[in-house]
């Protein structure tokens, strides 16, 4: 019903008929006979352990029948905004009879009592129909959901079924796999559900793949303990869909409102229909305001039970898992969210080179395996964090949960730290079934040829670990992707009157002004993409209000967009003499080679010379492609001023990358192959584009995270080497104490 535990659930709420006092005499003993720990033997699966759980097993606490009455009124409560919603119509049809059949005017006919006649029934009319459109307008169909069936997973099910026999409800009728870091039962659809009883369990994979068996079945104990009430929870479940409808009805656009959007973008139409269309749309637009009021008067009425019913949910689990893994669980769950979010972010990256990773939930665990004490010590702050609940949320702060759960003491039915994935028979299977599903639903079109293991995705555009810890130790963060180095910068003075000591020395004494640095210049391109976008548009002379809703100040955004691409700040400055320093290292480190070594760093020298040099003219051709993308985004149909606009920055794009490309064709790698063929390459949808320029944009979008790979690498390499060297001539770096350990993720 509710959502994992630990994961909000936005506006849906479920509520138990239960006290927030837990009977702790109810508790079994805390050294309980039953208790299942990990198996000593090798033949007992997790699986099989977890049938093993008595029926009954975990005790449900006494019921309130204050709670329950509390209960019962808000959903009582909640059932009467549908009926106020439909009262409101029925008081407008009400309206309108008794306005023609005894308030019209009558008598002599005129203009004016055309119009008397006309206006009010028109007004009305729209009203209605548009009043009554929440109750008939088709919603957008959610995609089928992967079902487990017995027959593919028989232990499974068993165990599952086993679980809900030990909290004492009748098991769910059907098991539902997703590629969300999350789990929740619901009722089932119609009135087998609400009325029947009739359950689904729906577990999303990234948590078996992150999760040890005992987590796991603690999460699902308290997705089952949320229907350990039976009449309590189909009140809940009245309360959570007449929400659910609400705010489906007040924030999501439906089928109507699509098709009405064509049309008024439709230049075929003509004025008067693209008029009315526009006026349907702001009936639209007041219909929704109705709608969440109502939505948020409901919602606020039955937070401060779905609080409670989380933490009776939550008793569940420590009973059965045990009170000390609680907290444990709780940071699992936030870091497999920020996982699946990481890999998702990548999965979307390398789908513009035309891959797509072939398992999901893998690549979550092992993006996870992959963290650093700083995404552990950040999500562990976020945890610490969480210690107030306000009156409205639908979840208690994950800390007073974690106390609440302590307070029970309980040792917990089932401690087996096994994998999660041990509990299924055939988990990577079903993962990578659950993934192509998932692309399936979002339109996606693939093979197995573009499918990617976990290790490629989280791969791409990082350094390999040796190179990134030679590069931590070597740069001490001093160097980030733009803007790049110069080798030639370090023949020019004043640096190149520095001795090898002396470039150390100097980027030593620079350290504590470049903190943040590259961060800052990393914030300055973006902001330079937006206001290129905001000039491009007062240059062609359409109308746009600024995303406070201001009118754009055009001498402003000029002047702020000119410096943006100044290279005279502080920040440009800065950077550009720590990355002379760095050049006048290297070149120290190189000329002290011998042989084919000192051959090689100065070519690696002279490579990124030639990256350096070709970075301002693709920066500028790939940042004109952006806006070019972004004009599009927000073109009107009926604009063909900026769709011819469009058109040349297309056309033109294209010529002037090709160009570029061919250019960089000379460029030749270490490995031999030409730089425009490797970036060629990495566009792994290319041949799709066509004649289609626009589309061009799109499928060359990977070009500029390619190339500055390219350029890290090279560097990177090169870096390799120096720190080799200085650590033969007895050069002091930059950092006398040993660096802290630091992850890979910051160089991609």
């Amino acid at each position: 019903m509710s959502g994992a535990r630990g994961a909000h659930t936005g506006h849906g709420v479920s509520v138990l008929p239960f006290s927030l006092a837990m009977e702790v005499e109810s508790m079994p003993p805390a050294a309980s006979a039953s208790t299942v720990a990990a198996s000593s033997s090798p033949d007992d699966s997790p699986a099989h352990l977890l049938q093993a759980l008595p029926p009954g097993s975990i005790p449900n606490p006494a019921i309130k029948p204050l709670y329950t009455v509390a209960l019962w009124l808000v959903a009582l409560l909640s059932c009467l905004m549908p009926v106020l919603y439909l009262g409101l119509v029925i008081g407008l049809a009400s309206l309108g009879y008794h306005y023609y059949a005894d308030w019209a005017p009558r008598g002599h006919f005129n203009l004016l009592v055309l119009l008397a006649w006309i206006t009010p029934g028109f007004t009305i009319g729209v009203m209605i129909l548009f009043l009554l459109k929440p109750l008939f307008a088709p919603r957008t169909p959610e995609p089928d959901a992967v079902v487990l069936s017995p027959q593919d997973d028989a232990q499974f099910t068993a165990a599952v079924h086993a679980l809900s026999r030990a909290i004492g409800i009748r098991p769910p009728s059907e098991i539902r796999l997703s590629h969300q870091a999350n789990a929740w039962v619901q009722f089932s659809p119609g009135f087998a559900g609400l009325l029947g009883g009739q359950k689904t369990l729906t577990i999303g994979l990234p948590l078996v793949a992150g999760m040890s068996a005992r987590q796991l079945v603690g999460v699902l104990a308290h997705e089952f303990g949320h229907f350990a009430q039976r009449g309590g929870m189909r009140a809940a479940e009245l309360i959570h869909g007449v929400n659910r409808w609400l705010e489906s009805r007040a924030y999501h656009p439906d089928a109507w409102d699509d098709r009405l959007r064509r049309w008024t973008e439709d230049e075929g139409n003509g004025g008067w229909v693209q008029l009315i269309c526009a006026f349907t749309l702001w009936c639209l637009w007041l219909t929704r305001l109705l709608m969440r009021g109502l939505f948020h008067l409901s919602f606020r009425m039955s937070q401060r039970l779905s609080q409670e019913m989380e933490f009776d949910a939550d008793r569940y689990e420590a009973l059965l898992a045990g009170s000390d893994g609680f907290a444990d669980t709780a940071l699992r769950l936030r870091a497999l969210a920020r996982s699946l979010h990481e890999v998702d972010h990548l999965n979307r990256k390398v789908w513009r080179e035309g891959k797509l990773v072939g398992d999901l939930p893998a690549a979550v665990s092992l993006r996870l395996a992959q963290w650093g004490e700083e995404e552990w010590r950040a999500v562990t702050l976020q945890l610490d964090a969480d210690d107030e609940t306000r009156y409205w949320d639908s979840h208690p702060a994950d800390q007073a949960r974690i106390a609440s759960a302590q307070a029970l003491s309980a040792a917990g039915l089932f401690r087996d730290e096994r994998p999660a994935a041990a509990l299924f028979a055939d988990f990577p299977a079903l993962s990578r079934r659950v993934t192509e599903h998932f692309y399936l639903a979002m339109g996606l079109e693939f093979d197995p040829r573009n499918l990617v293991d976990g290790a490629q995705l989280l791969g791409v555009d990082r350094l390999p670990e040796a190179l990134a810890q030679s590069w931590d130790r070597y740069t001490n963060g001093m160097i980030g992707n733009v803007p790049l180095l110069d080798p030639s910068a370090g023949t020019h003075l004043p640096v190149s009157a520095f001795d090898w000591q002396g470039c150390v020395d100097e980027l030593r004494r620079r350290g504590p002004d470049a903190s943040g640095l590259w961060q800052r210049l990393d914030r300055r391109r973006e902001k330079a993409a937006y206001l290129a976008l905001w000039v491009a548009l007062i240059d062609l002379q359409v109308d746009f209000a600024m995303p406070d809703g201001s009118p754009p100040d055009g001498a402003r955004l000029r002047e702020e967009h000119a410096a943006c691409q100044s290279g005279d700040t502080q920040d440009c400055t800065l950077a550009s003499r720590i990355l002379a320093v760095f050049a006048r290292r290297l070149q120290h480190a190189a000329a002290s080679l011998d042989g084919p070594s000192r051959d090689d760093a100065k070519a690696r020298l002279g490579l990124l010379q030639h990256l350096h040099d070709a970075w301002p003219r693709l920066q500028r051709v790939l940042d004109e492609g952006q806006v070019c993308l972004r004009l599009h985004g927000g073109m009107r149909a009926d604009d063909p001023v900026l769709r011819h606009h469009v058109g040349r920055l297309a056309d033109r794009y294209r010529e002037q990358l090709g160009t570029l490309l061919t250019t960089l064709d000379a460029i030749t790698l270490p490995d031999g192959e030409p730089v425009g063929q490797h970036l060629r390459r990495r566009c792994g949808r290319l041949s799709s584009a066509g004649s289609d320029n626009l589309q061009f944009i799109h499928v060359t979008s990977p070009l500029e995270d390619a190339f500055l790979h390219i350029y890290r690498l090279q560097l990177a390499e090169l870096v390799e080497i120096a720190q080799s060297a200085e650590q033969r001539h007895g050069i002091r770096p930059i950092r006398l104490l040993a660096p802290r350990p630091r992850t890979n993720a910051a160089l991609a």
